[in-house]
């Protein structure tokens, strides 16, 4: 839009420059409305030969409007055939309904706050991954913005399977529970080994999302709340024992992949050392449901 705007405010600049110009420099123009027909007469490249430029002065600005305001009005059309036209073809062309090829990536159901963050998250690991999203709109978005989709509803199989869900080393749903249930189960059902992540809103459904298949679960509205009194009170917490940590005093300390980990202990920090990976899915809830400004 922005483009578009520039765009028709050099339009509008040649076009008030012809009018005054032609006004001016042209003997035979009888007023200003005959000097704007003659400018949108030439802007249009119509040339219905009945005015025609004279003096040299008025032919100067003729050969500015052509080179000016047609030029410009060519970009115009072609910048509103891009943001309307175009955008539509790519929708109705299937790039959101296309089969991904990929493979051991993440399926993240659900282009909300929490799915937003969790593609964050995924970016700053460089892991690979792709939505499933069911509203158009945020679809249309996703797509201008170069976000990989599948339009579809999370919970029937088409659309997992479109996302390649038999390779996919994960799917995290993070939509309502009723939907993040039936999104696990047929998630599971198409591939038993998926590891699947669920966020939870109502502490009730926890242990039934764990039923149905969840491997693991987060309340985000728990661990914000964890994260800020931990903030509050300037603690960290040791990712092996679940030990709070004052981080000013704690003398143990290691980095994984660019992220700083405190530790209670030697024998933590030893244990985190032999196999980081274990202890660092532990710390999935605070990284998808981290708070703007707080670094847990």
């Amino acid at each position: 839009m922005k483009r578009i705007y520039i765009a028709i405010s050099v339009l509008l600049f040649f076009v008030v420059f012809g009018t005054v110009g032609f006004y001016l420099a042209e003997p035979g123009v009888g007023g200003l409305f005959e000097s704007f027909y003659f400018t949108i007469v030439t802007i249009m490249t119509v040339g219905y030969g009945d005015i025609a430029p004279t003096t040299t002065a008025a032919r100067v600005v003729a050969i500015i409007v052509i080179i000016g305001g047609v030029g410009t009005g060519v970009y115009v059309l072609q910048t509103i055939f891009e943001l309307t036209i175009s955008k539509r073809l790519r929708i109705e062309l299937g790039l959101p309904s296309r089969r991904t090829r990929m493979k051991d990536h993440y399926i993240i159901c659900g282009y909300g706050r929490v799915g937003r963050q969790v593609m964050a998250q995924l970016n700053k690991k460089g892991d690979r991954f792709i939505f499933i999203e069911e509203d158009k709109d945020k679809v249309e978005e996703m797509v201008e913005q170069g976000v990989p989709v599948i339009h579809g509803n999370a919970a029937e199989e088409e659309p997992l399977i479109r996302a390649n869900v038999k390779d996919a080393k994960c799917i995290i749903a993070t939509m309502r529970d009723p939907m993040n249930m039936v999104s696990v189960i047929t998630a599971k059902m198409l591939n038993p080994n998926i590891y699947a992540v669920a966020e939870v809103e109502e502490e009730a459904n926890t242990e039934k999302l764990k039923r149905v298949g969840a491997d693991a679960t987060v309340n985000c509205h728990q661990t914000g709340a964890r994260i800020m009194v931990n903030q509050a009170r300037r603690v960290r917490t040791d990712p092996v024992c679940g030990q709070e940590i004052n981080g000013m005093k704690t003398q143990f300390a290691a980095e994984h992949n660019g992220q700083k980990y405190l530790f209670c202990s030697k024998e933590c920090l030893e244990a985190f050392k032999r196999k980081p990976e274990a202890f660092i899915d532990s710390r999935l809830s605070e990284e998808i449901c981290v708070l703007p400004g707080l670094n847990p």
